[in-house]
């Protein structure tokens, strides 16, 4: 056997690997997030399965737009986004729960804190709820089903009631 003809040892193998890593992990756009653009652009689902990404008008007076998404768990996210391109809400059910800090992006340390004022009271598992000013955001369920939301307060279209776009 040739020692070159095994890929996972050969040094041009692992820079093509190593150069694809850095492609994903610097991409602007591989990040979403609470406040900022869409995770449309880079949806490694989307990718897989074009038909797992819909972006469509939700109002006539085209205030927000929705980007859906189903992530490889089986988890629905949607993403509702304002006339300026900003995500103001994220909306999530599945069995599994989706990558927050992902979708919360610069607002995923307050989701911490709330989980773990939740654990210095003794508490595991139930409903994890922050409010502030600036963000709302309430993730709850089980192992097998979980579903949540956040959104950005001040990011919400005026006119829009935040409640009937949540669980």
């Amino acid at each position: 056997m040739n020692p070159h003809s095994r890929a996972p040892h050969h040094p041009r193998w692992l820079a093509v690997v190593g150069a694809l890593t850095a492609i994903l992990v610097l991409s602007p756009d591989a990040q979403a997030a609470l406040g900022g653009a869409p995770r449309a652009q880079a949806d490694k689902a989307a990718e897989a399965a074009p038909a797992a990404r819909q972006m469509r008008a939700v109002t006539p007076s085209m205030a927000y737009t929705v980007s859906r998404s189903v992530e490889p768990t089986g988890t629905e996210v949607r993403e509702f986004v304002n006339a300026g391109q900003q995500v103001f809400a994220v909306v999530w059910q599945g069995p599994v729960l989706p990558d927050l800090a992902a979708y919360f992006g610069d607002h995923y340390p307050a989701y911490g804190q709330a989980v773990a004022r939740k654990r210095a009271a003794g508490q595991r598992g139930g409903v994890v709820h922050a409010r502030t000013a600036e963000l709302v955001m309430v993730s709850r369920g089980r192992m097998g089903h979980f579903e949540g939301y956040a959104y950005l307060p001040a990011l919400v279209p005026n006119g829009v009631n935040i409640q009937s776009l949540l669980p």
